[in-house]
């Protein structure tokens, strides 16, 4: 406790300290207070002085700025040197009196250059008052005079994000995390900025690490949810929103973020729940129009109704969702190649909805099948990303699309059922926004699909959605694509659309040796209205 050798203690304090291990701070700042009154011994006085200060501590740590200040004077009435400069300027800090802090610092660090703590904390004033470059100065001295202390390396970083250089924080954020991987901090800011940079993986490392160091840390576990969400990572995602909510049932914000989740996971009924508590809380915009858009999966009708009434900046894409529904004439032609796969998928459709257990038995017996058909689904992403797939996703798409809200809903529930992985739902969910598309347009336009169709697919899986963003920027011709095979559902999803993107006739699918490929350009071109099985 850096005490004195003898310590003078008052009488009446005597009974405070019998048979203890520590002594109360009162008990020796009353005991060095009245040592010296009586001596003015300069021995004592010092350590008076620094036991003042050990008070002022403990008051700004409680937010009591009334004793920290009572505390400074009297140990500036003793003796002012860098430390009553130091700890007024803190005093200042936490009553939000920027200026004057800045003095009370600057006087300090010109007292006592070598007072790291002291230029950190002027770096902290700079840093609230935008000057990034004298804030980062400051921040490069408290360092260099103790390199052990790693704060200011992690608010170099900050510096640089609040400038708009990420990759310059994230260089930082690492160091410091390097230098202590204990930190935690530093693994928490560095996942920020890797999800800002669309980093995923290494963003998924860092803020894991950040929470196994505190696993209370609220903003990392909900940053999490976004990095996961990009890798798509949709189940993972779903249990850490399950656990935030334990203990943070009234924020709306992440009841709305957890809607979204179980809607693309095809929750939808579960996902209605939550987005009308968070609207219960909030009339923020996005809360409401997501409250309408997600109604529509429960119920068409009160949902398009909804929609009719979303805030302003919302209306034009409310009402361009209703004039879709409204115009949509289904069901989808479909080509032979799926004939019969159609035919059984629509004896397990009941009044609209998807049938999962009656589905099982138009599928090879499997695990998961056989899991399926007992009712039970497994609550797991799973590393999966077959083409043999689409042609099934394809089947069921067309047998629901007497509605394209049911469309989506049955497609979803599919996938999420027999082959639930990230790049699996969004090549779902690319491929039904591609027969929406060829249907309302009786054509295909790449760019304009691309434009309406990249947004959604970020939140199910980033990579495949940047894939599908820059697949206009690949030169393709037919004869790229004759003796390939793909085995990925995203590389043939991908294939499609370069495909598409070129006009292709009925003759010319003729030649493709990949029969997934073929069966799914012959059905968008049925959608499209070109005849592909010589049948009027």
């Amino acid at each position: 406790m850096n005490l004195p050798l003898k310590l003078p203690v008052l009488a009446e304090d005597l009974a405070l300290i019998a048979d203890q291990d520590r002594i109360p701070l009162d008990v020796i700042v009353r005991g060095l207070e009245a040592e010296y009154s009586v001596s003015k011994d300069p021995y004592y006085r010092s350590y008076l002085v620094y036991f003042y200060y050990e008070k002022v501590k403990t008051a700004l740590n409680m937010d009591d700025l009334e004793t920290a200040n009572d505390f400074v004077e009297r140990a500036g009435k003793i003796e002012k040197d860098y430390r009553y400069d130091f700890f007024k300027g803190l005093i200042y800090v936490k009553k939000q009196e920027y200026e004057l802090a800045e003095i009370c610092l600057r006087s300090c660090v010109s007292r006592n250059p070598n007072f790291s703590l002291a230029h950190y904390e002027l770096g902290n004033i700079l840093r609230a008052k935008k000057e990034f470059e004298d804030a980062i100065e400051e921040y490069q001295k408290a360092f260099e005079l103790d390199q052990k202390f790693l704060l200011p390396i992690v608010r170099i970083g900050d510096c640089y994000f609040e400038m708009g250089e990420v990759r310059i924080a994230c260089d930082f954020y690492q160091v410091a995390a390097q230098k202590d991987p204990n930190f935690h901090l530093a693994h928490a800011r560095l996942g920020v900025a890797c999800n800002m940079l669309q980093k995923y993986d290494r963003a998924e490392r860092a803020l894991k690490r950040a929470l196994e160091l505190n696993s209370e840390d609220f903003e990392s576990a909900f940053n999490l949810t976004h990095t996961l969400s990009r890798l798509g990572k949709h189940f993972e995602v779903l249990q850490i929103f399950r656990r935030l909510l334990e203990k943070n049932l009234q924020d709306p914000v992440l009841l709305n973020e957890y809607a979204l989740c179980l809607r693309r996971l095809g929750f939808y009924e579960e996902a209605k729940v939550q987005i009308d508590r968070a609207s219960e809380l909030s009339n923020d915009a996005f809360i409401l129009y997501n409250k309408a858009l997600l109604t529509l999966f429960v119920n068409k009708r009160e949902g398009i109704e909804l929609l009719k009434k979303v805030p302003e900046q919302f209306q034009n894409k409310a009402f361009e969702l209703i004039d879709f529904l409204n115009s949509w004439k289904g069901p989808l032609q479909f080509s032979r190649c799926i004939e019969e796969l159609v035919f059984k998928i629509k004896k397990c459709i009941v009044r609209g909805e998807l049938d999962l257990q009656r589905l099982t038995f138009v599928l090879p017996q499997n695990e998961r099948t056989n899991l399926v058909r007992e009712g039970f689904l497994p609550m797991q992403d799973e590393q999966i990303d077959d083409a043999s797939w689409m042609k099934f996703l394809l089947a069921v798409a067309v047998s629901s699309s007497e509605d394209p809200v049911q469309m989506e809903k049955n497609v979803t529930k599919a996938v999420v059922a027999f082959c639930p992985s990230g790049i699996m739902l969004a090549a779902a969910i690319a491929l039904i926004r591609l027969l929406m598309h060829a249907k309302v347009h009786g054509g295909f336009d790449l760019e304009s699909y691309v434009n309406d169709v990249v947004f959604d697919l970020q939140e199910y899986h980033w990579e495949f959605a940047r894939k599908v963003s820059q697949i206009h920027d690949e030169t393709f011709s037919l004869d790229d694509v004759e003796n390939k095979t793909f085995s990925s559902a995203s590389e043939l999803f991908l294939m499609l659309l370069q495909v598409l993107s070129v006009n292709p006739t009925v003759e010319d699918l003729t030649a493709m040796k990949d029969e997934n490929l073929k069966c799914l350009c012959k059905n968008a071109l049925e959608v499209m209205g070109c005849t592909t099985d010589n049948r009027s």
